[in-house]
């Protein structure tokens, strides 16, 4: 019984996780006129690998991001500019990700915050770089010039890509916070085992 109990809690956790995903992911949705948020897909991988722990639910988190973008491209008219073959390594960043929330012990608040800020910040600017010099390679930009150009294009796009992600951990680590506290979330009321 109680292990079925934990698939449900797991299942409503990935539910609710895709569902801020599809909020956020930045594209022009009903949302988008409200209020814009930055895209959610790393800190959700950051949970799923903390928390959830499990590899179907970073490949279900991995195929919606892909689905959603996809999504966006042939039924919302979004530019498909930054769909090359350097999107193939997005989906291994982002389980890059997972793997390394796999290594935290929670997103609280507490005497390891740290630790955890390091790991999120060298992680998040490691899939960065990573995704982000992938689709450089195969840019206008790159054919012309090869990398000489590329200092000046991490400087124009990381701060605004980066910090997004940073600003998502930081409410994320204030709600698991409180949830320890108040335990308004149960399932991600205790560290993991």
């Amino acid at each position: 019984m109680t292990d079925q109990i934990n698939k449900t809690k797991t299942l409503f956790a990935v539910f609710i996780i895709v569902l801020l995903m599809i909020v956020s992911r930045g594209h022009s949705n009903w949302l988008s006129s409200l209020a814009h948020l930055p895209d959610f897909t790393i800190p959700a991988l950051f949970i799923a690998g903390i928390y959830l722990r499990q590899f179907w639910v970073a490949f279900t988190i991995i195929i919606s991001a892909i689905a959603i973008d996809n999504y966006a491209i042939v039924h919302e008219g979004v530019s498909a500019h930054c769909i090359t073959p350097a999107y193939s390594v997005l989906p291994f960043s982002y389980y890059g990700i997972f793997w390394v929330g796999k290594y935290m012990s929670s997103l609280n608040i507490d005497t390891s915050i740290v630790k955890n800020a390091m790991i999120v910040i060298v992680a998040a600017s490691t899939q960065w770089l990573v995704a982000t010099s992938s689709y450089y390679f195969f840019t206008a930009t790159y054919a012309k010039t090869g990398w000489t150009n590329f200092p000046a294009y991490m400087a124009q796009w990381s701060v605004a890509e980066i910090a997004p992600v940073l600003y998502w951990m930081i409410a994320v680590s204030i709600v698991f916070t409180l949830n320890k506290r108040y335990s308004f979330i149960p399932y991600f009321s205790t560290q993991k085992k």
